[in-house]
Formats: C-alpha cells, structure tokens, sequence
C-alpha cells in the first residue's frame, strides 16, 4: 500500500479552494467574463430534446415511473430522448433547487434499469448549463451509435459563490438527490451505475464527493476543476485500506493557461506518485465556455465507455 502524505503544498490547496469560494471577491471581473457571461454562448446543435427555461419548471417531483411493459415492436433508440426539469424540495438546504433530468430513448419502455450520471455546473451558472452545451444532443448521438443508454441529473446549486461546507450542497447531492433519482427514475443502484463530474467548481464538486463517498461512485470527471481544500488527502488516505483497482474510473483535463491549474496539477501529481488509474490531458485554452464547449463530448464518451 502506499501511504505518501503530501502536507507540504496545503498553503497550495487552500489558496485553491479560497479562489473558488471567494470568487466573488478575489477574481469577480475574470469569472464574469469566463463563465458567467460563457454561459449564453453555447449554442444547440439539433432541437432533439427541448430544453424548459427557467419560468417553466414544474413545482411537484415526478411520481415513480410505473413498471414498464415490453410490446412487439421494438423500440428505435435513434429517436432521441428527452429532458425534463423537476423542483426537489431539500429539508436539508431548506429551499428548492432545479433539476433538470435527461431520459435516454425507449425509457420506460425495455424494462431496464440505466445507469446515471451527474452532472455538475460551475459558478455563476445553473442546471442548463451542460443542455445549453448540447449534451443531450452528444449523449444521442452516442445512443445512436450503438453506445449503452443512460440518465444525466443536472442538480443546480443556487448558493455557487458561497463557501464550501459539510452540510450545504454536497450533502444534499448524497442524501437527497440521489435517492430521489433512484426512488422516481428507472435506474441501476448500485456503484458501478453511478458516475459524477462537473466543470470549475462543479469539478471540485465532484472530486469532493467522491473521495468523500467513495463507494457511491464508479467514475469521476474533473474537468478545469477548482480543488477544494482537504480532498487531495482524502482521495489518497483511502489507499489504507483499498488498492489502486478499487478507486473509480478517473478523468482530469484542463486548459493550458487555466487559472486554476495549481490545484489541478497538485491533485494529478499525487495521483501519478500513488500508481491510482486516471487519464490527464492538457488541451490549449483557458477556464472558458470556449474550451468546455470544444470538449463536452469527448467528456461524455469518456463517461458512456464505462458503461460498454
């Protein structure tokens, strides 16, 4: 087992995870222009899935789908699925929060369970971030194409420029959003069904849950991720009790001048010392709409090929 304890960069990680929190305070103006404003320019490639503005979401959750009933004909998984946005009411923020739920062609009606992966946005965005990048329309394509159908959750955090804490968003993403998924949606339960990752802070996100939950999920994507201060330790301290085959899939990218390329590195050094399986690739760009647009759906390949 190896058991390199790397305290001497948590100046490094912290200052990090202060970049994400204090955003609004620290790099306002760069995050503005880089994300917020990024948010409008993605544009759709086809009208396969429609996705609901704002005004419309629905007040009440989804009812558990009823048990589906195979016919004759079977049912063309080129047709395109569909996206819906739902309210999940969470006692634990004590507020709702969007969610927006991507259903792969023939849900409902092959009487399986899919796995499902999460998706989390960055600051100054919300739950259609990812659509608006036209995930929906990849994950298609993908389908069509022969790949194994699956869900995509898009929960928004409504507090993004808030300090991370133990009881705020993550937890609810463990304790709440998940179960309500598996509890409405035709889903598998179990690890290897079940995959997580997010752009800028939504990757922090990510990487937090999953060395913090580590048997909740098969895969994790970090993508131009904001490192969140403690997670470097806590994805490695697990090589106490498990080996480097028992940790998740595991993707990092960034861009070449990403601001927030010291945590990133950081955390793929100790990957790269412990032996743990992941892929890293540096892309030219920065931490932009630009750059996630130009690969969303080699992120999303990524996710679908675990579940071949």
């Amino acid at each position: 087992m190896h058991k390199l304890l790397r305290v001497d960069k948590t100046l490094l990680v912290l200052v990090s995870g202060l970049l994400l929190a204090g955003c609004a305070q620290a790099r306002l103006q760069v995050d503005k222009v880089s994300t917020a404003a990024a948010y409008t320019t993605p544009v759709m490639a086809t009208e396969t899935a429609a996705i609901p503005t704002v005004t419309s979401v629905p007040t009440a959750a989804p009812t558990a789908t009823a048990s589906p009933t195979k016919t004759d004909v079977p049912c063309d998984r080129r047709e395109g699925g569909r996206v819906t946005r739902e309210t999940l009411d969470s006692e634990l923020l004590g507020f709702s929060y969007e969610v927006s739920v991507y259903t792969p062609p023939c849900y409902g009606e092959e009487g399986i369970d899919y796995p499902v992966l999460y998706l989390l946005h960055g600051q100054g965005m919300d739950d259609t971030y990812w659509l608006n990048m036209g995930a929906a329309q990849i994950v298609d394509d993908l389908i069509a194409q022969g790949a194994e159908p699956f869900l995509m959750v898009f929960p928004r955090e409504v507090n993004d420029y808030d300090p991370v804490t133990d009881d705020g968003f993550g937890a609810s993403v463990i304790t709440e959003l998940i179960p309500w998924v598996e509890a409405n949606y035709d889903v598998c339960a179990e690890r290897e069904c079940r995959a997580i990752g997010g752009i800028s802070r939504g990757g922090g996100w990510a990487t937090r849950l999953a060395a913090r939950n580590f048997d909740t999920f098969g895969a994790l994507g970090a993508h131009s991720m904001g490192l969140l201060a403690g997670d470097t330790y806590q994805m490695q301290q697990h090589l106490e009790t498990r080996s480097v085959d028992e940790y998740p899939r595991i993707w990092l990218d960034r861009g070449e001048n990403d601001f927030l390329f010291e945590g990133i590195d950081y955390f793929v050094d100790m990957l790269e010392e412990n032996q743990i399986p992941h892929e890293f690739h540096l892309w030219p760009g920065d931490h932009s709409g630009r750059y996630w647009q130009a690969h969303a759906a080699e992120y999303l390949a990524w996710y679908a090929e675990g579940w071949r």
